[in-house]
């Protein structure tokens, strides 16, 4: 069992990282504090493998407190991961000079929280198993120095200020683009795709939530009608937790929530239809938009005896009870693409508005509409815009309508 502790006295925040840490494994323990001085009495009596500890906190900050705590007996031992949101190289060589081992800004990257708090436990077993201290193994005198030394696995310090080459140091910033969806029925925009390097941008990805809000704020502060912007979301990204700092997000750069549209995968719903309902609740509280990716369940979703089409049994359940957008690609030949949308509209668990991706042509947009589908997206409408001429395409009407674009 291991045993990792998390000090930090925001709740919301323990709350997060402790749902990460515990996704490690089953023999991962958590122990979490909001005050650090209750943290180092609880480590000057217990045993941890890994402490995670916020730098900002009142009274004693993150320094302080890896300072007070590596001079208890054995703390030496356990690797420390410091959270912060600041980004200053004095601070680091201060954290390290405390006995920081590896460092995350916040807001931290799930996946990279995850990857880097599994190795530095897994490289103090490792260390532990040799009877070696995981941060400092013991020097040995020149006279045990083997002839020719192995090397040695790096110490789990991150390598924050090395040097890198020319062509690393300057990271190519992201292209981000909108692929613009159409409401079929008013021929009017009805949402925004948001694209990051050509790919669909996730809710995770704090640039991407950034992007998608300065992009939104000055088209609601000018119109009334609302264009949803679509982030994939992934299950772990749609917390209760993270879908209340989502909506402080929203009201802080004067945002609706029903303008963001989130778009689960239905493969993950499947896999964890728990997880799924807990996220649809939590973004149903917060007032922002459902939809679902069906990707390859939609070509694979049979017909029963009765002629109606039907989707797995956690899927059918969670867009009957939450009433998402259906989501599906018309990749294929326009006959397919037709079969396809009228199969789906029959669907039990329907009728729920449905969104065809990849149309490339406009001859498909009177058929589909007829099928029920109610918007589309695709490179029949020209290629994605850059954020910069986003609002070009919005002018004002007399009405507050939205024109659309040729």
């Amino acid at each position: 069992m291991s045993i990792i502790v998390i000090v930090d006295d925001r709740s919301i925040n323990r709350t997060i990282y402790a749902k990460l840490s515990q996704s490690i494994g089953p023999e991962v323990e958590v122990r979490d504090f909001g005050d650090p001085a209750e943290a180092l009495e609880w480590l000057a009596h217990n045993r941890a493998d890994l402490i995670i500890t916020d730098h900002d906190m009142p009274q004693i900050d993150g320094d302080e407190f890896i300072t007070r705590f590596r001079a208890q007996p054995h703390a030496d031992r356990v690797p420390v991961m410091m959270i912060t949101v600041r980004d200053q190289r004095v601070l680091r060589l201060r954290a390290l000079e405390s006995g920081a081992n590896d460092f995350l800004h916040s807001p931290v990257d799930h996946c990279e929280f995850v990857m880097r708090a599994r190795n530095l436990l897994k490289l103090a077993q490792a260390m532990e198993s040799r009877g070696q201290d995981p941060v400092r193994a013991p020097a040995r005198r020149e006279a045990e120095r083997p002839a020719v030394e192995a090397p040695r696995a790096p110490a789990p310090v991150a390598r924050l200020d090395a040097r890198r080459p020319p062509a690393q140091r300057r990271a190519k910033p992201s292209d981000w683009r909108f692929a613009l969806r159409l409401d079929l029925n008013s021929g009017r925009v009805a949402g925004a795709q948001a694209l990051r390097d050509g790919c669909p941008a996730e809710l995770g990805d704090a640039e991407a939530v950034e992007a998608v809000l300065g992009s939104a704020a000055p088209l609601q502060a000018c119109r009334r009608g609302p264009i949803r912007f679509t982030l994939r979301a992934r299950l772990d990204d749609v917390s209760p937790a993270a879908a209340l700092r989502l909506a402080g997000r929203l009201a802080e750069a004067g945002v609706t929530p029903g303008w963001l549209d989130l778009r689960f995968a239905a493969e993950e719903i499947i896999a964890a239809p728990d997880r799924a309902e807990d996220g649809a609740r939590a973004l149903a509280a917060a007032g922002v938009g459902l939809s679902v990716d069906l990707g390859a369940l939609a070509d694979a979703m049979g017909e029963d005896d009765a002629g109606e089409g039907n989707g797995p049994a956690a899927l059918d359940a969670f867009v009957a009870r939450w009433r998402p957008a259906l989501a599906f690609a018309c990749a294929g030949a326009p006959d397919e693409a037709l079969r396809l949308a009228w199969r789906l509209a029959r669907w039990r668990a329907a009728p729920v508005p449905m969104i065809a991706g990849g149309i490339a042509e406009a001859a498909l947009l009177t058929p589909l509409r007829r099928a029920g589908v109610r918007e589309a997206q695709g490179s029949c409408f020209g290629a994605p815009f850059a954020p910069r001429d986003l609002s070009n395409l919005f002018p004002p009407m007399a009405d507050g309508a939205l024109k659309r674009p040729a």
